[in-house]
């Protein structure tokens, strides 16, 4: 339990500062989802007001504001940076037939999954639309890429579930789609938006990159080594899906893993206990300790890029929040 606590005491101190900086998104958020359609209209307020980190304008924000750009003119970009993410975790939903989302149902249990694949795309189309007003290429090029890349991750990892064969290249390209895209064109965005320099723009989307290549394999070790009391969800939730993530596949790859390669064909098979077997096989191997240590020197590559932006407040932020993941790390893998 004390470990938990200081893991969550970590991100309380990041998730404080942008509840205080960001609290004008949230009408803002409340009032871009406004459809005539009620079944639509109803699903996204609700997602909206389940709230959630928020980091994906908060990078936007950041990077932003650390090139001069002003509040006003930042909120159509955070709002659909924020719709993006929230439209992917409702068609995930579909996919995984989750029935809760931070505490509340899901879409998809509430509607159906044909309704919430219809809300998920409501709120990417949404998003698009609301940064059209800034006829900017970068923008556009880079929030287009990232929804392509996203669908492309999508696909790519329903092929891989269950795969024992694939290796870590393959997570690396699913996590490159699904997170780190989103991650670098939010911190590209905001950089671009304020009038920034090429290089910095570049800078910028390179900071954000490794930190969401980091950030990902953080999460895939909360899904392993955390209880559900500070996940919000079941343990091995990705092992149960058939997401064989970074830990387990450098566990796979150490003497003697054939036990957790049958413990994991077990779990396709639903064999009662082969996830308990395949969860405890994994924390005992040093996949976790590896999988941090790679999460570590993206951090650390997301620091060096943090270093060279201007020095001011929101940089300061910044690095707030790369040294927060990294107390996560620590706090994970002792």
């Amino acid at each position: 339990m004390r470990r938990e606590r200081t893991v969550r005491k970590a991100a309380d101190d990041w998730q404080q500062w942008l509840k205080q900086e960001l609290a004008p998104l949230e009408d803002y958020l409340r009032s871009a989802v406004n459809s005539d359609d009620t079944l639509i209209q109803s699903a996204a307020l609700s997602l909206i007001e389940a709230g959630g980190k928020r980091l994906r304008p908060a990078l936007a924000y950041l990077a932003g504001r650390i090139y001069g750009a002003d509040w006003e003119q930042m909120l159509p970009l955070l709002a659909a940076l924020e719709l993006i993410h929230t439209g992917s975790l409702v068609h995930d939903d579909v996919i995984d037939k989750a029935s809760l989302r931070r505490g509340r149902p899901t879409v998809s249990f509430v509607h159906g999954g044909a309704a919430a694949l219809y809300v998920g795309d409501f709120l990417i189309g949404r998003s698009l639309e609301l940064v059209a007003v800034y006829q900017n290429p970068r923008i556009d090029r880079a929030l287009n890429r990232t929804v392509l890349q996203m669908c492309r991750g999508e696909l790519n990892q329903e092929r891989d579930f269950f795969r024992l064969s694939q290796g870590t290249l393959a997570y690396f390209y699913r996590i490159r789609c699904k997170t780190a895209l989103l991650f670098a064109g939010s911190l590209e965005c905001g950089a671009a938006l304020a009038g920034a320099a090429e290089t910095a723009v570049d800078g910028c989307w390179r900071l954000g990159y490794n930190l969401g290549l980091a950030f990902q394999i953080i999460d895939d070790l909360l899904d392993l080594l955390a209880d559900e009391q500070m996940t919000g969800k079941p343990a091995g939730n990705d092992l149960k899906q058939g997401n064989l993530t970074l830990p387990v596949l450098l566990a796979l790859r150490e003497p003697g893993a054939d036990h957790l390669a049958t413990a994991i064909l077990g779990i396709r098979k639903d064999k009662p206990g082969a996830l308990a077997e395949a969860l405890r096989l994994v924390r005992e191997s040093d996949g976790g300790a590896h999988a941090a240590g790679v999460a570590r020197r993206l951090l650390e590559r997301a620091g060096q890029e943090c270093r060279k932006l201007p020095a001011c407040r929101e940089r300061e932020h910044l690095a707030g929040a790369l040294h927060s993941f990294d107390k996560q790390l620590a706090q994970l893998i002792k």
